[in-house]
């Protein structure tokens, strides 16, 4: 006969609908109400997740911190989740889970003298099929959700073995009805104990007042008490795991999906600040390393450490599945502000100080000028100012920079003139309101001195392969096409390729989702197509030799479409500035574009290949289909249908709309104007999408200099690798401080070995098909919470 584990638990939203300040309170009474119980039953247990929720309770309660240390050692409070809480699982970046981990297990380890055993997301709305290898390397071995249910993934066991694509496994569990269920009635208790007979397997029961809190009550433990249940002990996840037979559990290699589709589009605010943080970490964290190396920098480890606190918090399933109410994304936006002043500073502070490093003089002598006009005709016609630019990525980037500057000629670091183009800059002074862009190339993790000068004129002349019309753009490598009619893509010819990408006109459409509410719950799609932007006005925005921009207005409505096409010569890769004045309700805006039969989708630390036709699905950095890959800097969710793919770019849902009463006291999100931009390019591997998806997001980093001495030289790289089939995704100072870490992760499908050398430091491994590897710089394989 199958045994019941009862697991007391309360399921804690911090943020919901409610504030965080609600959510820390709940979270106080909470645990004191759980120690209480255990005071009160002696053979009570209680389980909690998130790290956060301990920190807190550390700081405003000491001696109720104590106690729970107490029946930590005791093991009547499990710990588990090994997370700094219970986050989407879908939308962060495999660094986010990396972080989620290593500052959760690393408390857990220091306060408690133990790490989690088991993940707990209970409530997420989905499971992206690369957590088991995430948990795997976080020494987590056994995972416990809820969502999807059986009626919205289709598994018969409640028990299973979750592979992802590298081999890793987990032991899984899947909680039956609910994290809160009624254990007071019998007739609950006969549900579970058929089902666990049925499938002859011990079942987890989970117990408690949840969702704001509250755990198991003493009445409730009465109730219980008073069946006098057979079979049924109070338990915990851990001992659970620890008791059941491992052996012959089926093996699921797939994603857990889908719960609430529209929580990927929900409240685009939250996944754009997201995306954006989570760039400027990966950034601050690299330059920061650079600069350490180059020039004895501290780096700024508590700083950045606090900083990715922030964005975790922000992770959590409520705040960035957009469901949250309006007030908590008001709450969210200072996280994410306090996190964007830390990164910029710490971006910045690098580059000056590697800058000041360098010999900006290459061997000049500063003259001994007095007057001002001698030292202007000086520094413009020997030199030229010098403008260093940075390359945080762990590859050569080729693309333009813009100076807050008029030149009359640009010189790179070996002296030799190169292209540019003024550009309109952000100032309306009719007297100088335009920048310079000029191609940048620099190598990995590196950085580049170019001149710039205002006065002397070049005497060069540079061949273009640039053309633009007003429906049409062209270089050596790609032709774009534009639609009369629509306003939208016709047709796109890669060049090289000899085929085009784009053979049918592509479309902004909305959709009516009146239906939904703003998670979508029940829904594959999110609604009919009712209207297209059309109507378009057509604009050449930028004609030069380095790149060229065609502006395209359309309209709907009372709601205003803006999209810059941008193309650079020399380059695959289609740009797309867009700005949206939306003044819908209850619709969702697409773009659509052709598609095959399968869809390639990042997602955290890898890819994953989906069917068409599977309704509204979650993507990270980027998606492909056939030739054509489509990258964004901030949207994660498409759909597939009558041979599009379509990219979710706004939905005007009620905040928080559970299917309530809707009256005039509503609000709407995405009300006003939002820009982001997308990119779209011939697929050609998966590593190639990965680089150009993060030069979306990522630019090369110009700095104005100054002449100055200096012991570093005018050009820099420090990194090399032989792989072209990993990519780097972390490169920070340890947690230890005594040595530095790189993570990268096979991104191919392909066994390799591999060669890098960081910093002068070498290290060779060998990796298998889609894994993660962390090193320390001086060659130490560790995992993800660098142990």
């Amino acid at each position: 006969m199958a045994k019941l584990y009862l697991v007391g638990n309360a399921h804690l939203d911090p943020v919901w609908l409610w504030r965080w300040q609600e959510g820390f309170s709940e979270i106080r009474a909470t645990f004191r109400s759980a120690l209480d119980r255990m005071c009160d039953f002696d053979d009570f247990k209680f389980t909690s997740a998130c790290s956060v929720y301990y920190e807190w309770i550390e700081k405003i309660d000491p001696d109720m911190f104590e106690e729970i240390k107490t029946r930590v050692k005791e093991g009547r409070w499990n710990i588990v989740g090994g997370w700094f809480l219970q986050p989407d699982c879908n939308i962060p970046d495999g660094e986010s889970f990396a972080r989620h981990s290593l500052i959760a297990q690393r408390y857990f380890k220091e306060k408690f003298g133990i790490v989690a055993k088991t993940g707990y997301n209970v409530d997420s709305f989905g499971h992206n099929a690369n957590l088991p290898k995430i948990l795997k390397l976080s020494e987590i071995d056994n995972y416990v959700f809820m969502r999807p249910m059986p009626h919205e993934k289709d598994i018969k066991e409640s028990l299973f073995m979750w592979e992802s694509d590298d081999e890793s496994r987990i032991v899984t569990y899947r909680i039956p009805f609910f994290y809160n269920y009624d254990l007071s009635r019998m007739e609950n208790f006969t549900i579970l104990k058929e089902k666990a007979d049925k499938e002859n397997m011990d079942y987890m029961a989970f117990y408690g007042v949840g969702n704001h809190g509250g755990g198991p009550t003493i009445k409730l433990i009465d109730e219980i008490n008073k069946l006098n249940i057979e079979d049924a002990v109070y338990s915990t996840p851990d001992e659970y795991f620890d008791s059941i037979d491992k052996e012959n559990l089926k093996v699921v290699k797939d994603e857990l999906q889908h719960h609430a589709r529209g929580c990927y589009s929900a409240t685009s605010f939250v996944k754009q600040y997201n995306r954006r943080c989570e760039n400027n970490l990966i950034v601050a964290e690299k330059l920061c390393v650079m600069a350490k190396k180059l020039t004895g920098a501290k780096y700024p480890h508590k700083k950045l450490n606090k900083a990715w606190k922030n964005v975790l918090f922000n992770q959590f399933h409520d705040i960035l599945g957009g469901c949250s109410i309006k007030k908590a994304y008001e709450d969210a936006a200072y996280l994410y502000g306090e996190t964007l002043s830390i990164t910029e500073q710490a971006i910045n502070f690098a580059m000056q100080k590697i800058c000041q490093n360098i010999d900006t003089l290459q061997g000049e002598t500063l003259p001994s000028y007095k007057a001002p006009e001698q030292w202007k005709i000086w520094e413009h016609e020997v030199l030229g100012t010098p403008v260093v630019v940075f390359n945080p990525h762990t590859w050569k980037v080729k693309m333009p920079v813009s100076i807050n500057q008029n030149a009359k000629k640009i010189t790179d670091f070996n002296g030799n003139e190169i292209p540019f183009q003024l550009i309109r800059g952000d100032q309306t002074n009719s007297d100088d309101k335009y920048h310079t862009s000029f191609i940048a190339e620099v190598e990995p993790l590196g950085y580049a001195v170019y001149q710039l000068f205002a006065e002397k004129e070049s005497k060069a002349t540079f061949k273009s392969n640039l053309k633009i019309t007003d429906t049409s753009l062209e270089n050596n490598k790609i032709k774009v096409e534009f639609d009369k009619v629509t306003g939208d893509i016709a047709k796109f010819y890669d060049k090289e390729g000899k085929k085009y990408i784009i053979d049918k006109p592509c479309s902004a459409v909305l959709l009516d989702e009146t239906d939904c509410d703003t998670w979508a719950h029940d829904k594959e799609i999110l609604g009919d197509t009712i209207g297209t932007f059309d109507n378009p006005k057509f604009s050449i925005v930028e004609d030069g030799n380095v790149r060229i921009t065609l502006r395209i207005n359309t309209k709907y409505n009372n709601s205003y479409l803006e999209r810059d096409y941008t193309l650079v010569d020399d380059s695959k890769v289609l740009t797309v500035n867009t700005k949206i004045d939306f003044h819908e309700k209850h619709r969702t805006l697409k773009f659509c574009f052709p598609c095959g039969n399968k869809i390639i989708s990042k997602i955290a630390y890898g890819t994953i290949i989906r069917d068409e036709n599977t309704g509204e699905e979650c993507h990270n950095l980027w998606f492909a289909t056939d030739n054509l890959c489509v990258a964004t800097d901030s949207k994660y969710a498409y759909d597939t249908k009558d041979g599009f793919v379509r990219l979710t770019v706004l939905r005007s849902a009620i905040y928080a709309d559970h299917f309530g009463k809707r009256d005039e006291f509503c609000e709407y999100a995405e009300q006003g104007i939002h820009e982001f931009s997308y990119s779209i390019f011939p697929y050609e591997n998966n590593l190639k999408a990965d680089k150009n998806a993060n030069e979306l997001s990522i630019k090369l980093l110009p700095i104005m200099d100054s002449f100055h001495t200096g012991k570093l030289p005018m050009k820099f790289t420090g990194f090399e690798c032989d792989s072209e089939n990993i990519m780097v995704s972390a490169i920070k100072e340890g947690e230890d401080l005594n040595d530095d870490i790189i993570r990268f992760y096979e991104i191919n499908g392909k066994n390799d070995n591999v060669k890098i050398k960081i910093f002068g430091k070498e290290i060779e491994t060998n990796i298998s098909h889609n894994e993660i590897k962390t090193f320390t710089h001086t060659g130490k394989e560790i995992n993800l919470i660098e142990w």
